[in-house]
């Protein structure tokens, strides 16, 4: 056909690919800035409009019809940020671009032509609609939408309940057989959120992993509820979109934005950080990298890390036969939906623990289990009082020994978990320990201390927030295992069985 541009566009890379073909009803995708993953979550609005059923004229030519939409908090957002990404797909001077809130760009889509003739002979009508939410509620900017799909650009700046509006309005088309539907879908873009945002628990831990409401399932149809893709950091050797950004883009950034580690963390580097943190106690996790779905190996010791209080948490792991550490459970007292820890005494945390045993350890051998926690936990160990005395009340519950750690000291602590997250495959951690993992990811972190020039610096002294007791039981876990602290203080250990050689000038048999 004459007068045709083709553009191509090229792939960003392999994580962007498997999101654009994802077919999860909620499918979201966090990466840095510059990863191009605006480009790849609007290229996957017109892929979805572009397989939607359609009907044969008299003329044999089969007309399919699609309408999207894209939200944000405000137009001169989706001006500024949205459309421009738009535009490079297709320009405004394609189709018929209506600049009156909200924004429609309609086109006709070709998407087959006859080889003999040129003509086209599959066309979608293709109807994208920007939103923004402005100052209305969700449900008024929601209101009477009717798409097949729709993309949440910017989706942790959003409110939270603009997913569950959005679920009704998606699949939805009055002037279109509902047979002729296929695959609607929520897409969400975003950079690495914070971990007290409400998108955190919905992208990194599948708060709807667990559901399996056969009328679900059957809704679905063998398609997944939700899939999260997330990019590498910019500075990652695997960062996506490089062939199109300026030589140096990240590392300038990073140069510039040296005073604020949490936005090189987020923006740059990809990694979801707490709000407003001072530096975290472990910057070497990686969520990618870490965080994998983990076995208990019955044939090796089980070691429970706790630690007590009014806050009291336990952490269950193992050691490979490498040496590496395995973290598999988490027992943590939430309310408020993970974000405060309920007050919990000894007898209860004690139940809590053995529950968890029984939950995901049912039937080990009680000569593979071990439990330690903090040596400050005995200091009431003469108290008669049986709720006063923690450790007796909590032994009692939990119906098991419980032995000091090795020991109390914070740098022996962290050096263990600093030492395990360093070494290749040295450190795994199971998805469901939530609390942990984002203790990990900033949760967990030093003091911030305000200077008198306005700057804010990381302090040595660790904060006390919700995530010091989960992460201080892991360490007491961690440091059990043959000569973890003697390597930690830099003693060499010698081999079972080696020779001892005198090498010194004195005669040992001199005067027999």
């Amino acid at each position: 056909m004459s007068g045709m541009e083709i553009r191509t566009l090229n792939s960003p890379g392999p994580i962007s690919d498997r999101f654009l073909l994802s077919r999860a009803f909620v499918c979201i995708i966090v990466g840095p800035v510059g990863s191009a993953k605006t480009m790849t979550s609007l290229r996957k609005l017109r892929r979805i409009g572009m397989m939607q059923g359609g009907r044969v004229d008299q003329n044999g030519v089969l007309w399919r019809k699609a309408r999207v939409g894209v939200i944000r908090e405000t137009y001169p957002n989706l001006e500024k940020n949205t459309l421009p990404s738009w535009f490079r797909i297709h320009p405004e001077s394609d189709g018929k671009f209506t600049w009156k809130a909200p924004y429609t760009h309609r086109l006709q889509l070709i998407l087959r032509t006859d080889p003999r003739t040129g003509k086209a002979i599959d066309v979608c009508e293709f109807e994208i609609e920007f939103r923004a939410i402005g100052d209305r509620s969700v449900e008024e900017a929601c209101r009477g939408w009717e798409v097949v799909a729709v993309m949440i650009d910017e989706a942790d700046l959003q409110p939270a309940d603009l997913l569950a509006f959005l679920s009704g309005r998606v699949g939805r088309s009055s002037d279109l057989d509902p047979s002729m539907v296929v695959d609607p879908t929520i897409i969400m873009s975003l950079n690495a959120p914070y971990i007290d945002n409400w998108i955190y628990p919905l992208a990194y831990e599948n708060e709807f992993a667990d559901l399996f409401d056969p009328e679900l399932l059957e809704a679905l149809n063998g398609r997944p509820l939700l899939e999260t893709f997330v990019q590498p950091g910019g500075r990652s050797g695997l960062a996506e979109n490089l062939h199109n950004l300026p030589k140096g883009y990240y590392t300038i950034q990073a140069a510039l934005n040296k005073h604020r580690p949490d936005y090189v963390a987020r923006m740059i580097d990809n990694k979801p950080v707490p709000m407003q943190h001072g530096q975290p106690v472990n910057p070497q996790f990686d969520f990618e990298r870490h965080v994998r779905k983990l076995e208990w190996d019955r044939n090796r010791m089980l070691v429970i890390g706790f630690d007590q209080g009014l806050f009291a948490s336990a952490v269950a792991g193992q050691r490979t036969d490498a040496g590496h550490l395995r973290t598999l459970r988490e027992a943590v007292s939430f309310i408020e939906a993970g974000k405060t820890l309920r007050k919990i005494g000894p007898t209860a945390f004690g139940q809590m623990v053995r529950a968890m045993l029984n939950d995901h350890f049912f039937d080990i051998d009680p000569d593979r289990i071990r439990f330690v926690g903090d040596p400050a936990a005995w200091k009431a160990s003469d108290n008669e009082d049986d709720e006063r005395d923690w450790i007796r009340a909590f032994q009692k519950a939990l119906g098991h020994r419980t032995h000091k750690a090795k020991s109390n000291k914070q740098a022996l602590r962290h050096e263990a978990i600093w030492r395990a997250l360093s070494e290749h495959d040295g450190y795994a951690v199971d998805p469901s320990c939530k609390h942990l993992i984002r203790g990990h990811l900033g949760g967990y972190r030093y003091r911030s201390a305000d200077l008198k020039d306005g700057e804010t610096r990381g302090h040595l002294e660790v904060a006390d927030t919700i995530y010091t007791h989960v992460c201080d039981a892991e360490q007491y876990l961690a440091l059990e295992g043959a000569h973890v602290i003697s390597e930690i203080r830099g003693r060499k250990m010698r081999p079972a069985g080696a020779r001892v050689v005198n090498d010194s000038d004195f005669d040992v048999f001199r005067g027999v």
